[in-house]
């Protein structure tokens, strides 16, 4: 809870001198293209996104086309990203660094969101899942590339579970709850607003996220068994072609973060974001503790990272030696912005 703190309170800092920064209003550039397709979902990470367009700061910046696209999985925002259908895309950060091992490239501009809590594993309260070793009892969905398969494989390491006892069926999330609700599988591992949804709607119970337990030997136990956070993702041959209009895109992301993460614009943030999603605002309400908004690079985003990728190799799919994150991610358009915001520089250059 201290660590969680002193994050929250170096958040709102960085978030104010950020917005102090940044609050002048942006004057439109000459960028190399002035239209961005950007992909995004339902859930509370993409708030920067909406906000940044909903507030004008993207026309601000000089992008006065700017269009979101929604995708049925990851995958096919990646291949959308690698296409030049979309010129950003915000994954959890185990699709990108599984790409960068497999010599794809795409290169981490900085992080969306701190989510360690986002996703949780919800059961049906008739599965009879009191304690850890119950999941053996279960049929879980979820999307086995994810950052949910990583959340699984850490539960059930903590606990002393064989994972691969553990029966899961690979779903989207949509098919996994039509599936849960017929009893085709009595829980799910995904990221909100599934698992709310699960809760309200089908009266399922929580048993953990990536922070914290709710198994009855150990309930509400802090237990971080999570390394999952929302990143800046495009491809390199973007960011080279258009110099530019990627410090404007990283400019204006920034900007819209700092907002976001300024606990004073809580309310209309959250407004803005539930009618653009045609979402009850109850619901977000309810998850924006889920998230930090921050951008730094820094030993966090570097231990987040290597977990990922040790958990890929780990898993065998990745070969050879783990690569270090810097050296996909790309730290100057943010440094450029705010210096404080860059800990420790990304290597890769355009």
């Amino acid at each position: 809870m201290k660590n969680l703190t002193a994050l929250l309170k170096t958040t709102i800092a960085a978030g104010m001198l950020a917005v102090a920064a940044l609050g002048a209003p942006a004057i439109a550039q000459e960028v190399e293209t002035d239209t961005l397709s950007i992909s995004i979902g339902p859930d509370l990470p993409f708030l920067v996104h909406i906000v940044a367009k909903e507030k004008g700061w993207f026309a601000e910046a000089g992008f006065k086309n700017v269009e979101f696209k929604t995708f049925a999985s990851g995958n096919l925002a990646g291949e959308a990203l690698l296409a030049d259908q979309i010129q950003l895309w915000t994954p959890g950060n185990l699709p990108p660094v599984s790409m960068a091992h497999n010599g794809i490239p795409v290169v981490i501009l900085g992080t969306n969101a701190v989510s360690h809590g986002l996703e949780k594993i919800v059961v049906r309260k008739d599965a009879g899942v009191e304690n850890a070793e119950d999941l053996y009892k279960t049929k879980l969905g979820l999307l086995v590339s994810s950052t949910s398969g990583a959340l699984l494989a850490n539960v059930a390491k903590h606990y002393g579970l064989d994972a691969a006892k553990i029966q899961t069926v690979n779903l989207t999330p949509p098919e996994a709850m039509a599936a849960m609700a017929n009893n085709e599988i009595q829980g799910i591992i995904f990221w909100e607003p599934f698992p709310y949804r699960a809760v309200k709607e089908q009266d399922g119970k929580i048993v953990h996220t990536g922070t914290k337990s709710f198994f009855a030997k150990n309930n509400g136990e802090e237990v971080p068994v999570s390394s999952n956070r929302t990143v800046w993702v495009a491809s390199q041959d973007w960011v080279r072609e258009n110099p530019k209009a990627t410090s404007a895109l990283v400019r204006t992301l920034l900007k819209a973060q700092a907002y976001v993460a300024d606990p004073a614009n809580r309310d209309e943030v959250l407004k803005i974001y539930s009618d653009f999603q045609k979402q009850p605002l109850e619901m977000n309400q309810a998850q924006i503790s889920d998230y930090t908004f921050t951008p730094k690079a820094d030993q966090a985003y570097v231990d987040d990272m290597a977990a990922i990728a040790s958990y890929l190799k780990a898993t065998n799919r990745i070969q050879g030696d783990a690569q270090d994150v810097l050296t996909y991610t790309y730290t100057e358009p943010m440094k450029a912005v705010d210096p404080s915001l860059v800990d420790i520089e990304g290597q890769w250059k355009p």
